[in-house]
């Protein structure tokens, strides 16, 4: 089962916030490690198994290491934080780190991502 697909605002907004593609890339990822565990699942022990094994494991730690690119990236629109937010949400236990403190790092960093955010709409209104 791969996660719900996130609805992007514009081809503009995707354009603009990069969270798109981190996201897309994490979904992906996912799939791929969800197949070979599908694969594996379905042999017995022996060398096709091992090999399998062996791909669900390397699938995994790409999977491993984009879901830490994923939660410290930071959206730079609020369509962007929007669909972080709720991808991040609709996350399986086994897509999420394994750091139990994950969330601390993702919830920094998206706090700084709307105050980034607020201060550049800010500094637009001003004229600045």
């Amino acid at each position: 089962m791969s996660s719900p697909k996130i609805s992007v605002q514009s081809t503009t907004t995707a354009d603009r916030d990069l969270i798109f593609v981190v996201i897309e890339r994490h979904r992906e990822l996912s799939a791929h490690y969800e197949a070979a565990l599908s694969v594996s699942a379905k042999l017995d022990e022996g060398p096709e198994f091992d090999a399998a094994d062996q791909i669900s494991c390397q699938r995994n730690h790409a999977l491993g290491e984009q879901v830490n690119v994923l939660i410290r990236s930071r959206p730079t629109t609020i369509a962007g934080v929007i669909a972080l937010t709720r991808y991040v949400g609709s996350l399986r236990e086994w897509d999420l780190p394994d750091d139990d403190a994950w969330y601390r790092i993702f919830l920094e960093g998206l706090a700084d991502a709307i105050d980034a955010i607020a201060m550049a709409e800010r500094l637009g209104q001003n004229g600045d």
